[in-house]
């Protein structure tokens, strides 16, 4: 069995045993108890915090040297590269030691992203996933029909466009609204984030409520006045 860690000790642990046998507790007595207590239960959530956070750092290392930019590359010799028959590829690639998956499109010797058998350029040929699906911007147009570029991009996106034909679709709408006549700002400032938005908005409300008040107070004073 692992050693299991020791029990915390509360602080002030006998202050409250001594207090332990009244019959009641004076408001001040209370609150500095639930104050003890309280700060003790912030030490340990944030030192549980941060002790995640390592952990989390480690794991994230070891991930992004696996599947990431590791520079380590095996030797021709010694490397297996992953194709269709994946259970035999798997048994040869831990025969010769190598724990690093490949990609198992044909001729790819990308390292696989996790949990599949397909690299990033390759994941639409893994039929069970459905985070990634192809840009749906047309490439070309053909006699018999359009070409898609058809690049790995995550489904979420709307538009679902890679980066390039994401700024090329962006430079199109500009030249358009532009021909149209009407005048564009080409700065370039960055979007506020939504907190920034909602802190302004309900300032706004907030100097409303205050102005509220002080324009009642004079139609009051006048009406008083007319009775």
């Amino acid at each position: 069995m692992e050693d299991l860690p020791p029990p915390i000790t509360v602080d002030g642990a006998d202050i409250d045993k001594a207090l332990a046998n009244s019959a009641a507790l004076t408001r001040r007595e209370v609150i500095e108890r639930r104050l003890r207590r309280v700060k003790q239960l912030e030490r340990c959530y944030r030192a549980h915090y941060w002790t995640l956070m390592e952990e989390l750092r480690a794991k994230h290392k070891h991930y992004y040297w696996t599947y990431g930019k590791s520079p380590f590359k095996e030797d021709e010799n010694d490397s297996v590269v992953l194709g269709p028959n994946d259970t035999k590829n798997n048994n040869a690639a831990a025969a010769a030691g190598d724990d690093v998956v490949r990609c198992a499109s044909s001729g790819c010797k990308s390292k696989a992203m996790a949990l599949t058998r397909f690299c990033h350029l390759h994941i639409l040929s893994d039929s069970k996933q459905s985070l990634y699906g192809g840009c749906s911007t047309v490439a070309k147009n053909f006699p018999t029909g359009p070409s898609y570029c058809n690049k790995p991009v995550l489904r979420s996106l709307v538009p679902r466009s890679c980066p390039n034909h994401y700024q090329f679709g962006e430079k199109c709408l500009l030249r358009a609204i532009k021909r149209a006549g009407f005048n564009i700002s080409t700065s370039r400032k960055p979007c506020p984030k939504l907190n920034v938005v909602i802190s302004d908005f309900v300032r706004q409300i907030q100097n409303k409520r205050k102005v509220a008040p002080k324009a009642t107070i004079p139609k009051a004073e006048t009406e008083l006045k007319k009775e």
